[in-house]
């Protein structure tokens, strides 16, 4: 057998127990959804966890960590991911909807997905609107991709039609939250910088500001896995907007992830010093 044959099968091999690999683990998180409570409505909790399977695939396809069991309920005080976690783990997401509104179901989960990726943890709220902002891009940036995939993958045949009403949520809330001159968004920012401070989940400002992050993060392989690093130093400490995203340069391992969080600090017009 000549190099060129060994070498051809050595790279064969690798890319399909890659492959394998990567199947397996998104197999394994897919049955880590549960449905914990009974009354939704018209909805059945199979259908359910299939819109919710197909919600988490889309954003934690693009990130390495492999996230505890996600255990999802129904609540007038949701949508929340709390800081409480299971015996083994487990992370408790209350959504606030019913019924087949799975345009909502997606919307809702896709940002509560968003706190886990980012690694919310409790510590000083001065930059939690970042974070809100980031989970607001979650929802949109979910929503865009189901639309896509379920044109030809529906979790079931007949959800076909569910595929143009994904994308036409996205659209009217970025319609109704977004910047007719995007040159005007450093100004915007600037004069509400410090009301987003003092309300971190003010969800008209949050989603003004996805509509600028949200193409970063739709061209860039390594946004969301950069996202994993956001809030590795939360602490009680105050700091700064310019500090908090130099320390998330900092947290992330790898040099395209940085170059990524280099790009939106570019948005907000702050230069690293390093």
């Amino acid at each position: 057998m000549t190099v060129w044959c060994v070498n051809y099968w050595i790279g064969f091999f690798t890319v399909f127990i890659t492959h394998s690999l990567l199947l397996d683990a998104k197999d394994q998180f897919t049955h880590k959804i549960s449905i914990i409570h009974e009354d939704w409505g018209e909805a059945s909790k199979e259908e359910i966890r299939a819109v919710l399977t197909s919600t988490a695939d889309s954003l934690l396809d693009q990130v390495e960590i492999q996230p505890k069991a996600i255990l999802v309920g129904r609540s007038s005080n949701g949508p929340i991911v709390l800081f409480k976690r299971g015996k083994n783990g487990e992370f408790f997401v209350n959504l606030n909807t019913q019924d087949r509104l799975w345009s909502q179901y997606a919307f809702q989960f896709a940002h509560e997905i968003g706190h886990i990726i980012c690694g919310f943890k409790q510590g000083h709220k001065g930059n939690l609107w970042f974070e809100e902002t980031i989970c607001e891009v979650a929802s949109l940036f979910a929503l865009q991709s189901m639309s896509k995939k379920w044109i030809d993958f529906p979790p079931h045949p007949n959800w076909k039609s569910y595929a143009k009403e994904f994308n036409q949520y996205a659209l009217n809330r970025m319609k109704k939250n977004s910047f007719s001159d995007k040159g005007k968004f450093l100004e915007w920012f600037r004069i509400n910088k410090h009301s987003l401070t003092i309300n971190p989940t003010d969800r008209s400002k949050n989603c003004r500001i996805a509509t600028i992050l949200l193409p970063l993060f739709k061209n860039n392989s390594h946004s969301w896995s950069s996202c994993q690093h956001l809030n590795d130093r939360k602490n009680l400490e105050e700091k700064n907007f310019d500090q908090y995203l130099l320390e998330w340069k900092q947290n992330c391992p790898l040099p395209e992830q940085k170059k990524f969080v280099k790009k939106i600090s570019n948005l907000f017009a702050i230069q690293f010093s390093e």
